[in-house]
């Protein structure tokens, strides 16, 4: 049962994905477009890496994908901050900044990755199941960012021009991925789980790139 779980949780976001690339495309502002794009592209070669793990069992493939496997760590922040600078609607927002944290994001993901020892498992569930010998460590940054977002979304409902279901959406997203990230780093038997909170996030995402469309 849980294998199905996990499959149609990758279908999921390849739908999701698919959605937000062809309206980011379509209607999503030219200063967020591009970094839009790249967020989602990193994505989906997250998730067909996933998908590739549990259709084919071959240790080979876990060597081979190991860059790809942790993408969450670097494109879920970049996701975090659009969805934020999307549903705020402050000015004083500046994509500079941003494109600073980006570079940050970048250095330390391609070091972690390098450095970091890998704990290599044969899941029922997930085909081959990969997680970071450190996993709480290296998911710190992610729950830190996560619950901050939460906290600031109290703030951020209270600003005029906010979008207030598109706030309480970010909102659940942050509390949701807290809560997955703990389960999947406490219990390696669940480390899908944090897929859900990427699904959320992934849907916040999409509801705020479709309100471009009007």
């Amino acid at each position: 049962m849980f294998t199905y779980i996990y499959l149609i949780a990758i279908l999921i976001m390849f739908m999701l994905i698919y959605e937000g690339i062809t309206t980011s495309f379509g209607y999503a502002p030219r200063k967020i477009k591009a970094i839009t794009i790249i967020a989602m592209v990193l994505v989906a070669f997250r998730f067909l890496t996933l998908l590739l793990l549990f259709l084919y069992n071959k240790m080979q493939y876990v060597y081979l994908l190991k860059p790809l496997i942790f993408l969450e760590l670097f494109y879920m922040p970049i996701i975090i901050f659009i969805c934020i600078y999307i549903y705020s609607r402050n000015d004083k927002i500046k994509l500079s900044f941003f494109y600073v944290l980006c570079g940050i994001f970048i250095v330390t993901y391609f070091f972690l990755i390098i450095k970091a020892p890998l704990v290599t498992n044969i899941s029922s569930i997930y085909g081959y199941s990969i997680t970071l010998k450190n996993g709480f460590n290296s998911y710190l940054v992610l729950l830190c960012i996560n619950t901050f977002v939460f906290v600031l979304g109290f703030r951020i409902y209270g600003f005029k021009y906010s979008n207030k279901p598109g706030v309480i959406m970010v909102m659940a997203a942050a509390f949701i991925t807290v809560i997955s990230i703990i389960i999947s780093v406490l219990h390696a038997e669940f480390v899908g789980v944090i897929i859900l909170g990427e699904i959320c996030w992934m849907m916040t995402l999409d509801y705020g790139l479709r309100k471009f469309r009007k």
